[in-house]
C-alpha cells in the first residue's frame, strides 16, 4: 500500500471512508506519511480529529508522526478538543508502542507537558496534561 492513499483532503467523506477501511484491515500504520499530511492540514477539523482518534493503534509510529501530534498538543492556536485528542493519542502511542518512545522524544513530550501545565489551563485540558505527564514522567515524579 502506498504511504499516502488519502488523496484530495477537501473530499473528506472519501477520506473518512478510507480511515474505516484501513482501520478494519489493520493497515493504518502503512500510511503514516498520509496521516502526517492530514494532521498538518488545517482545512478540515473532522479529518484531524479522526486521525488523532485512530493513530493510537499504531504500534511503531514514525518520529514525524509523533512530532506532528506533539506540535498539535503544544499549539495554543489550536482548539482544546484537538489538543486533548493529541494528548490521548500520545498516551496510546506510548502504551501500544514497543518500548515506548525513544528517550529524546519522551523528554520533549515531558517538557511540553510541564510547560503547558505551568500556566493556568481550563480544567479539562489540565486533566489531559496531567494524564500525559503521568505517562512520560520519571518514576516518582508527579504532575502539578
Amino acid at each position: 500500500m502506498k504511504q499516502d492513499p488519502f488523496g484530495n483532503l477537501t473530499d473528506w467523506g472519501t477520506v473518512l471512508d478510507l480511515f474505516d477501511k484501513l482501520g478494519e484491515n489493520g493497515n493504518l500504520a502503512d500510511c503514516q506519511s498520509g496521516l502526517v499530511r492530514i494532521l498538518r492540514y488545517k482545512g478540515n477539523w473532522r479529518l484531524r480529529e479522526e486521525a488523532l482518534k485512530r493513530i493510537g493503534t499504531i504500534r511503531n509510529p514514525c518520529g514525524e508522526l509523533i512530532s506532528q501530534v506533539v506540535t498539535i498538543l503544544a499549539d495554543d492556536n489550536i482548539y482544546y478538543d484537538a489538543r486533548i485528542l493529541a494528548s490521548e493519542a500520545l498516551i496510546q502511542l506510548m502504551k501500544n508502542g514497543q518500548g515506548g518512545f525513544p528517550c529524546e522524544i519522551n523528554l520533549d513530550v515531558r517538557k511540553i507537558a510541564e510547560k503547558l501545565s505551568s500556566t493556568p489551563q481550563p480544567p479539562f485540558f489540565a486533566a489531559a496534561l496531567k494524564n500525559l505527564y503521568a505517562e512520560v514522567a520519571p518514576p516518582g515524579m508527579s504532575a502539578n
